[in-house]
């Protein structure tokens, strides 16, 4: 059961937490440089806990609205063979001083202005955060990505990404991140499945070298949609780790370094040395100039029907 977009979500999935500070670039994207390396990002990547769940989960809702869970978010983060990845930042003094339940809100939640909706928020605001207080995870989490490792494959089942932290190339870190995870346990290629008429984020699988292998018919159980197969050459192979290197330091060099399962950073040059990274158009691989580069999009539920 691999799961892809639903219906163009493209660039980068999820929510706002009323900060509203969509940024395009390495500089407002909250990355700082040191004057002997290249800037950081304000985000980085660690594995996900069973305390992440209930942001998780509003994420999820928040990526693909109106689709019952696309994962078992809770069950999945102790499968053995599972590995869920949070792309986090520090907690910004605005994000809870609404609730914890404000603050794992959907970005549509937080703005439905019907009777309702306002009487809900009031009451979750003011009495169930204090009746039963959800527990906020130690940092934001901006978008998630989950694999699954069956036998030689690393299989993505999910990326969803919180609306206001699209296009800072947060989904494709998690996508970087992923296959670095998929290397790392061993497998020997990674699959997915895509929406076919998700033309951007197949586009950026197969800048990450992801081919067209297959077609799952009404795989997507809201409105039947086809779903395209994509796998990766073998990934511990020179070739894939020489092209995904390369893409990985444009990525880098776009956006900021961002530590991760197996990245703490990276090295400092030494006095008289110059930088090395080249920027997203300096090298072959590069797929986009546009500095609002679209980013992978979430990906979906369960299939119905065959």
């Amino acid at each position: 059961m691999t799961l892809s977009d639903p219906e163009n979500m493209v660039a980068g999935a999820l929510s706002d937490l009323e900060s509203g500070n969509a940024m395009s670039d390495s500089k407002s994207a909250g990355s700082t440089r040191s004057p002997k390396g290249p800037a950081r990002n304000e985000y980085s990547v660690r594995p996900a806990t069973a305390g992440d769940a209930a942001m998780l989960e509003s994420i999820e809702r928040e990526a693909f609205p109106g689709l019952t869970p696309v994962t078992r978010i809770s069950h999945d983060l102790t499968r053995e063979n599972g590995l869920y990845l949070a792309a986090v930042r520090k907690w910004h003094p605005d994000d809870k001083q609404m609730g914890p339940r404000f603050a794992i809100a959907t970005r549509a939640e937080k703005e439905d202005e019907r009777f309702t909706a306002r009487v809900k928020r009031n009451l979750d605001r003011f009495l169930l955060d204090y009746v039963s207080r959800p527990k906020l995870p130690p940092d934001y989490i901006a978008g998630f990505a989950g694999l699954w490792f069956v036998l030689d494959e690393a299989h993505v089942v999910v990326i969803g990404l919180r609306e206001v932290d699209r296009s800072k190339g947060i989904g494709e870190l998690l996508l970087i991140s992923g296959i670095e995870q998929a290397v790392e346990n061993g497998s020997r290629v990674v699959t997915l499945e895509v929406r076919k008429s998700n033309s951007v984020a197949i586009e950026l699988y197969r800048k990450y070298g992801f081919q067209e292998v297959g077609l799952r018919r009404r795989y997507y159980s809201d409105d039947g949609e086809d779903a395209v197969i994509m796998t990766t050459p073998p990934v511990q192979s020179d070739d894939f780790q020489a092209h995904f290197t390369r893409l990985v330091e444009q990525h880098a060099a776009k956006w900021g370094w961002v530590a991760r399962p197996g990245y703490s950073g990276p090295e400092e040059p030494q006095d008289g040395e110059s930088e090395n990274l080249e920027g997203p158009g300096d090298s072959e691989g590069s797929l986009h100039d546009d500095p609002d580069e679209p980013e992978i999009p979430g990906q979906g539920e369960a299939p119905t029907g065959g």
